[in-house]
C-alpha cells in the first residue's frame, strides 16, 4: 500500500505543502483546498501551476478530492450548509455539480490522477433523519448513474466517500450504492474514521452491525481509494468525536491494514487527519511506521 496526504492538511499554500510532503519522503499527494477554492473550481492556468509544482517536488496525484454532490440538495426543499468554513466546496443543483464533474475529469487527466472523489449528498439542515432510507438510496442512485455516464465519456473513475455529514455515512451503505450501480467507473472511497464517526441514531439499524475490520474485509474489492483519520469519543463534550493523530484515538489501524492487505488492497492510504499542522506531520511519520 502507498502513502499520501491531502495537501491542505500540511499547508494551505500549495508549494509549501508540496515541499514539506516531499521532505517527509512521500511520493503521493491528494488535492482538495488549493488557491482558496476546491480543486474542481480551478482554471487551467492554476492547474498548470499545480502540474509544474508536482514535477518540481517529484510528487504524483492519487486523487482529486472534489466536492461534487456535497453541498447539493438531494430533494427539492432541502437546505444544505457547510459544517466548516475552511472546507472549500462548490454549491448548486445537480446540473451544476455535473458540469463541475466534467471539469474535474479534465483536471484529473492533466494531473494524471486516477480517481475523483464525490459525495452521497449532504444531509439537510431542515429535514430530520434517519438518513439512508430506501427512497434516499433510489434518489442517490439516479444521480450517481448520471455521473457514471460522464465517467464513461471521459474514461475516468469516481470514488464515493462515506461522509458522516452525508446520507450514507457508513461503508456498508456506500458499498450497497456501488453494488446497485454495478459499474467499474464508480468505486468506493472508504474512510474508516467516518464510519466510526457516523451518528448511530441517524443510521438505519441494518447498517450498524459491522466492525471496522469487517468493513475492510467486505469492502476491499470495491475500494479505489482510502482516507485515514482517527477519533477519540468523549461523551462529556457536546461534539463527542474529537480528532486525534492516528494511533492516538480509538481506531485500531493495525487490524484494518491487516484486513486490507489480506484482501489484496494495494492502492493508496491518504491521510486526512483534521488536526493541527504539527500533528499532521506526526501522522505522516506514524503512517510510515505502520505501512
Amino acid at each position: 500500500m502507498q502513502r499520501s496526504i491531502i495537501s491542505d492538511q500540511v499547508h494551505e499554500n500549495v508549494e509549501c505543502a508540496f515541499r514539506k510532503i516531499h521532505e517527509e519522503g512521500y511520493e503521493w499527494v491528494e488535492l482538495h483546498n488549493v488557491f482558496e477554492k476546491s480543486i474542481e473550481q480551478c482554471d487551467m492556468e492554476e492547474v498548470e501551476e499545480i502540474a509544474r509544482l508536482l514535477e518540481k517536488y517529484r510528487l504524483k496525484v492519487c486523487s482529486i478530492a472534489s466536492t461534487i454532490f456535497f453541498l447539493c440538495p438531494l430533494y427539492k426543499g432541502d437546505e444544505v450548509s457547510l459544517f466548516n468554513d475552511s472546507f472549500y466546496s462548490i454549491a448548486g443543483n445537480v446540473e451544476e455539480h455535473l458540469e463541475y464533474a466534467r471539469k474535474a475529469c479534465r483536471i484529473a487527466k492533466r494531473l494524471n490522477a486516477p480517481y475523483i472523489r464525490v459525495f452521497p449528498f449532504r444531509v439537510p439542515d431542515n429535514r430530520k433523519g434517519p438518513y439512508g432510507t430506501k427512497n434516499d438510496f433510489e434518489r442517490i442512485e439516479e444521480n450517481m448513474k448520471r455521473l457514471v455516464e460522464i465517467a464513461k465519456e471521459e474514461d475516468m473513475v469516481f470514488v464515493v466517500e462515506n461522509c458522516p455529514y452525508s446520507h450514507l455515512p457508513k461503508g456498508e451503505m456506500t458499498l450497497k450504492l456501488v453494488q446497485m450501480i454495478n459499474d467499474a467507473h464508480l468505486r468506493l472511497l472508504w474512510d474508516p474514521g467516518n464510519s466510526y464517526r457516523a451518528e448511530k441514531d441517524q443510521v438505519p439499524e441494518e447498517y450498524l452491525s459491522w466492525s471496522l475490520p469487517e468493513e475492510a474485509r467486505h469492502l476491499a474489492s470495491y475500494i479505489g481509494h482510502i482516507h485515514i483519520k482517527d477519533y477519540h469519543y468523549d461523551s462529556r463534550f457536546e461534539k463527542p468525536f474529537i480528532h486525534r493523530p492516528i494511533g492516538k484515538g480509538d481506531i485500531d489501524f493495525h487490524l484494518i491494514f491487516n484486513e486490507l492487505e489480506g484482501s489484496g488492497y494495494s492502492n493508496v492510504l491518504s491521510l486526512e487527519p483534521e488536526v493541527d499542522r504539527e500533528e499532521a506531520i506526526e501522522c505522516m511519520n506514524t503512517l510510515k511506521r505502520m505501512v
